[in-house]
């Protein structure tokens, strides 16, 4: 009997010997775990003209950061994205990402979305709750004001222009926008001479130059109604080859009431449309 006692007293101190060991191993394996920080890549300043912060310049994600990211985001269009999310100089890249049983290299730009590519085929992704602010530069654009009506900022100059390499010859060419009494005059400036002057029926125009598709800047139109309220948005991507600004697509979005709901919400349709800016008609195209 005493031999049987003593026997599971041995066993016992064994077993509680043996828990000790593996809290001890445990420990020392999340000591060895080291977070794997992504840092971001800035090039130049903002297309608005704002300078690099140092959040910008220090800006960086854990890998737990970007697979919450990726948690967050769901797939946007190309129209989505020209229209709701801003453009940051600074990106995170990332080789060899796992999503949804695929490997990816990302792009993740400080505007709150995300490039994904397979090798063949490009996804955006776009990063719209409230979680998603904390991760990026700039949180998606709100297009409402605090009544939900969407509204053409007024500009406190008829005249903005914009700094741009056209010719990707390192050297800044300029573009202007003057409005006009009844017209919006755009004005490219290339080696000191006016290249183009197109004129263009509607309430706002601005240009983006902070682009990523072999574009040189893409315009951005907007009519509003009589009560100054925006209902119908256009981008327009803008090449420059061969000493001509041509055109491929237009994105247009039209705000309406949703058949579904009897909500007002935006509808974006996308037109295929190869001509010069010079000889673009764009009251056509909106007819």
């Amino acid at each position: 009997m005493k031999n049987i006692i003593l026997g599971l007293i041995l066993l016992a101190n064994f077993s509680l010997a043996c828990k000790g060991q593996d809290k001890d191993t445990n420990k020392k394996e999340n000591k060895s775990q080291k977070t794997i920080f992504y840092t971001s890549k800035c090039d130049g300043n903002y297309s608005t003209g704002e300078n690099l912060s140092e959040k910008d310049k220090k800006w960086t994600l854990t890998k737990a950061d970007v697979d919450k990211i990726m948690s967050l985001s769901t797939e946007i269009t190309e129209n989505e994205l020209h229209f709701a999310y801003p453009v940051t100089p600074c990106n995170i890249n990332i080789h060899g990402y796992q999503y949804n049983g695929k490997k990816y290299d990302l792009q993740i730009n400080g505007g709150s979305y995300i490039s994904l590519f397979d090798g063949k085929k490009t996804i955006i992704l776009g990063c719209n709750s409230y979680e998603c602010s904390k991760y990026f530069l700039k949180p998606k654009e709100n297009t409402e004001d605090e009544n939900g009506d969407d509204k053409i900022e007024a500009n406190n100059s008829d005249l903005k222009k914009y700094n741009i390499d056209i010719n990707k010859n390192k050297i800044l060419d300029l573009l202007t926008v003057e409005k006009g009494n009844s017209d919006i005059t755009l004005n490219a400036i290339i080696d000191n001479k006016s290249v183009l002057i197109k004129k263009v029926i509607c309430d706002s125009l601005s240009i983006e130059t902070n682009v990523k598709n072999g574009q040189s800047f893409n315009l951005i139109i907007g009519y509003i109604d009589q009560n100054a309220k925006l209902f119908r948005k256009v981008v327009i991507p803008v090449f420059y080859r061969n000493n001509d600004f041509q055109l491929e697509k237009i994105f247009i979005s039209i705000l309406g009431i949703s058949a579904k709901t009897g909500n007002e919400e935006w509808f974006n349709k996308e037109k295929d449309h190869k001509t010069s800016l010079e000889n673009f008609d764009l009251d056509k195209i909106l007819e």
